[in-house]
């Protein structure tokens, strides 16, 4: 009861926090491996999605970067059918969103970075009209923006966040 009056409040607004909210309800995933997951992460057949990476913020250099899950460890997750079709639906409309945007419609990348001893992963967003710069590899993000732009953990922290103060018996909700 609670799970829909969640989704109930997250559709008032823009919608965009439904599909990382549900697989992570459904897998038990943090939002930052929910973020990171692209479409060759999942096997809808065998209705399965494998973990390997996560998406977070850095404050320090202000980008989205591609970073190992919590426990560093690559793991396996079940789901079940009511997961699958959803996910199925999602994949339809991305392609439907990809058509309709047209040029507008934003392609995922990663530039590898490598700064003093460490090696990480920054992620970008770019119109398909603009020009791909050198060293940048796209990625398939599951979540996604209408525009096509990946969906930012924070963002979808800051409307559940928003949604728990809205819903009666979500106030401690995270």
């Amino acid at each position: 009861e609670m799970y829909w009056k969640l989704i109930e409040q997250l559709g008032k607004r823009s919608g965009d926090a439904i599909l990382p909210v549900q697989i992570a309800y459904f897998t038990g995933l943090r939002l930052g491996e929910v973020a990171g997951l692209t479409w060759q992460d999942i096997n809808l057949e065998e209705q399965y999605l494998t973990v390997r990476r996560s998406i977070r913020y850095n404050g320090a250099t202000h980008k989205h970067e591609i970073g190992p899950t919590k426990w560093k460890k690559i793991r396996v997750v079940d789901f079940g059918d009511t997961l699958a079709d959803i996910l199925r639906n999602a994949k339809k409309e991305q392609h439907k969103n990809r058509f309709r945007y047209g040029e507008l419609y934003s392609l995922n990348y990663y530039l590898e970075v490598k700064e003093k001893d460490r090696t990480y992963y920054e992620v970008y967003s770019l119109p398909r009209s603009e020009e791909v710069p050198e060293g940048y590899k796209e990625l398939s993000f599951v979540c996604l923006r209408p525009d096509g732009a990946f969906e930012a953990p924070s963002t979808v922290g800051i409307m559940c966040r928003t949604a728990r103060k809205k819903v009666e018996g979500l106030e401690d909700f995270h």
